[in-house]
């Protein structure tokens, strides 16, 4: 992924933004075709590796290997009127990719701890909650999915090389609709904008 480094989402804000988002596209290539393959999905983050099960019918659960995991966060149109005069109309977004190993499981027991993860994430049921007969049945409908990760790229476009003011309006206007990406922009992109004047500041001597 392409990202400039006033675009590099800080380190310490990637794992809660993967555990925050929960999930993710899978994508990865057919072993015979060489054709790409991509599902979205909910996911169980476990730090080294992502958590989930696929169909039986889905092509991916056939496949492994090298794979990526797109995960997408708050995103929104920026309109030039808010930015000033001369701008451009821009987007803003912050994403994580997730490089690494698909490795998929078959086993029973398996399948089940990813029910449980994902349940655990995301519902205030359990798995034991449910009927055993339909737990069965999804059981045998489905494999375990699990993408080792290798590298992990993640991106944090909110508006960094425009001005305090514009951020400020941009962020103001994405209150309503994006209030989390608007906090983001409050919190990331004025800060850097900040550090970058300062810098400007002492690599031009003052003059009188």
């Amino acid at each position: 992924m392409y990202t400039p480094a006033h675009f590099r989402m800080p380190e310490a804000d990637v794992a809660g933004f993967i555990e925050r988002i929960g999930t993710g596209t899978l994508i990865t290539t057919d072993p015979g075709t060489g054709r790409p393959h991509a599902t979205f999905l909910p996911w169980a983050y476990l730090g080294d590796r992502l958590t989930t099960h696929i169909g039986l019918v889905n092509p991916q659960a056939a496949h492994s290997g090298e794979a990526l995991v797109i995960v997408m966060g708050e995103n929104a149109y920026v309109s030039e009127r808010w930015l000033g005069p001369g701008a451009a109309p821009s987007w803003n977004y912050e994403t994580v990719h997730l490089y690494g190993e698909l490795v998929i499981h078959r086993d029973p027991e398996w399948i089940n701890q990813s029910f449980r993860d994902l349940i655990a994430r995301f519902s205030e049921k359990s798995l034991d909650s449910y009927d055993p007969d339909w737990l069965e049945k999804q059981t045998r409908a489905c494999v375990g999915a699990e993408v080792i990760i290798r590298e992990v790229e993640a991106k944090s476009k909110l508006s960094q090389s425009s001005s305090e003011l514009a951020v400020r309006t941009v962020a103001d206007q994405l209150e309503a609709t994006c209030p989390g990406l608007a906090a983001r922009m409050r919190d990331i992109s004025l800060p850097h904008i900040a550090e970058r004047e300062q810098r400007i500041r002492a690599a031009v001597p003052f003059r009188s």
